[in-house]
Order: structure tokens, then C-alpha cells, then sequence
């Protein structure tokens, strides 16, 4: 009888419990009653911190009162001018904004998502929905109620931002933790977690020197990149297969001695198609890049050409 007294106490005492934990977790999604501290601790938490805006300044030599500087205590630069220093007269610079999760006060806003482009995001967010709908004819349906749930904020160049002030924003892992810029036509993202946003920035006055220019974003935390792991053949032979000398550029650079003279000949492709055959031919088991991969003079910004030669 003892033993039955002490068996029903603790399914009541695990019952209790489990039952104040799904109640805490309800009510910390929806309005953060768990200290930081805890919150430190939980899987879904991003390590370091999260974008709260962004924004891109413009500036020219001829105007004085133009400044591509943001209060640094306030806004991290993206030290790359979107156009290379081409410009005749003018720079132009994304800024972040960002804080520590512990730090987000009721007035901050995550960026969720991040858009490029001459027209305004939602629009076509509501027009998929209501051709959804429509097929369905569900009439007013999730598809229509997401697509209302945030509302995209103008920013300068065709740049896009949708934020969010619900207190369990930083949690999500569709929350923007990181924002760089790539340039180029054939510009790639090549790290894990990140991807390519959107068209090219809208450059006022961009010649034909200048590169176009691509807001890439991270999501979540950040993700340690896969250590390849070295492997021997069943014959007990390792090939190894060199690659120097490629010079390539940012963007699809130009061939020097292109065939038959004349033609249009963009390098950079053709350069990592001829190498694409080669290791399908090949199929080392080790690849070493011994230099050179990267053409001082055309490749004003290296990490699009490092990212465009990783992919």
C-alpha cells in the first residue's frame, strides 16, 4: 500500500511538472518570461547576435555634406564600396545594425527575410497567395494571412527588409544572423547557411566597369564547414591533382588570347569548365591549389572570386 502511495505521488508530482513546462514554453514563445541566462542554453538559440536593420549610405567627392559614415556605435560598415572604387564621383556602403538577443528591447525589430529588387516584395507575396487561393478556392486562406503578416520596408538601391517585433523573432531560425556583399555576374555563395538575395543592387550611374553588386545573408547560427577526409583507393594508389595559375577575376573576366581572335571569350568560365573536365576525367583524391588563383589586377573584391572558384 506504501509503494502505491509513493508510485501515484510521483506520476502526480511528473505530471505536474511536465504540465508547468509546456505552459512555460507557450507562454516564453510568445512573450519571453524566461530569464536570458536559460535562454543562453537553449538549442534554438543563435550564438552571437541577430540584425535588427540595414541600410546602405551614399556619397560623392563633390558633395560635402554627403557621408558614407554611420555612428559606429550603432551600425557595423560592410567594408566593400558596392562599386569598387569605380565610380567617378561617388562610394556607396551597406551598414548593419545588430545586437546580442539578451540586449533586443521591445523596440527592436529581426530582419527575417531580405529582398532586392524595383518593386515591392509583399506585392507578389499577395498575388502568389491569391492565385493560390484561387485554385483552391479557400478564399481568405494561411497563404493570404502570411503574406499580410509582415510588411516589407523600403530601403535604398531596391533594397528590401521584412522584420519582426514578436519577442521569440531572435529564436527562429529563419532569422538573419549575418549580411555581406558579392559581385559579379556569375556570383556565387558558397558557404554554408548563406545564400544570394534578390538581383543585383540598383547602382545609380553603374558603367560598364562596374560589377554588379549582391546582398547575400546568413540564417541561423553559424555553420562549421564540412573537413573533407582523405581517402585511399582500392588499389592503394592516391592521385593528387595540381591547380595553379587559374587568374581569375571578379566577375567572368576576359580571355587575353581568345580563339578564333575576335570572338567574345569570357575567361572565368571557361577557365573552371576546362578544370570541371579535368577532375571528371581525373578524379584525384586530392586536390591542391598552389597559388595564383586569384588575378590582383581584376579582382578588386578576392572573396567573390575564392567563392566563385568553390562552388
Amino acid at each position: 500500500m506504501f509503494l502505491l502511495s509513493q508510485v501515484r505521488t510521483i506520476v502526480q508530482v511528473a505530471t505536474a511538472t511536465a504540465f508547468t513546462l509546456i505552459v512555460l514554453f507557450f507562454l516564453d514563445r510568445n512573450f519571453r518570461v524566461l530569464p536570458n541566462a536559460i535562454h543562453e542554453y537553449l538549442p534554438s538559440h543563435h550564438a552571437g547576435q541577430v540584425i535588427t536593420d540595414i541600410t546602405i549610405t551614399e556619397c560623392s567627392t563633390i558633395n560635402p555634406f554627403s557621408s558614407c559614415t554611420l555612428d559606429p556605435e550603432v551600425w557595423r560598415r560592410v567594408d566593400k564600396d558596392l562599386y569598387l572604387g569605380r565610380a567617378m564621383l561617388g562610394s556607396a556602403y551597406v551598414h548593419v545594425r545588430r545586437k546580442r538577443e539578451e540586449d533586443l528591447g521591445p523596440e527592436d525589430k529581426v530582419v527575417m527575410d531580405v529582398s532586392v529588387g524595383r518593386m515591392d516584395p509583399g506585392k507578389a507575396d499577395k498575388a502568389a497567395a491569391a492565385a493560390t487561393d484561387g485554385k483552391k478556392g479557400t478564399g481568405s486562406s494561411k497563404n493570404a494571412r502570411d503574406a499580410e503578416a509582415g510588411q516589407w520596408e523600403s530601403r535604398p538601391l531596391g533594397l528590401w527588409l521584412k522584420r519582426s517585433a514578436k519577442r521569440h523573432a531572435s529564436d527562429d531560425k529563419t532569422a538573419v544572423t549575418g549580411v555581406d556583399v558579392l559581385f559579379g555576374d556569375d556570383a556565387v555563395e558558397a558557404r554554408e547557411g548563406w545564400e544570394i538575395k534578390g538581383t543585383p543592387l540598383l547602382l545609380k550611374g553603374a558603367g560598364s566597369s562596374t560589377q554588379p553588386a549582391h546582398i547575400t545573408v546568413q540564417r541561423g547560427a553559424p555553420r562549421e564547414p564540412t573537413k573533407p577526409v582523405p581517402r585511399i583507393g582500392d588499389n592503394g594508389r592516391f592521385k593528387i591533382m595540381q591547380l595553379a595559375d587559374l587568374h581569375l577575376s571578379t566577375g567572368v573576366g576576359n580571355c587575353r588570347d581568345a580563339l578564333p581572335k575576335g570572338d567574345k571569350c569570357e575567361a572565368d568560365p571557361r577557365t573552371l569548365d576546362f578544370v570541371t573536365r579535368v577532375l571528371e576525367d581525373e578524379k584525384p583524391d586530392l586536390v591542391v591549389l598552389s597559388g595564383d588563383q586569384v588575378n590582383g589586377e581584376t579582382a578588386p573584391d578576392a572573396q567573390s572570386v575564392r567563392d566563385y572558384m568553390s562552388s
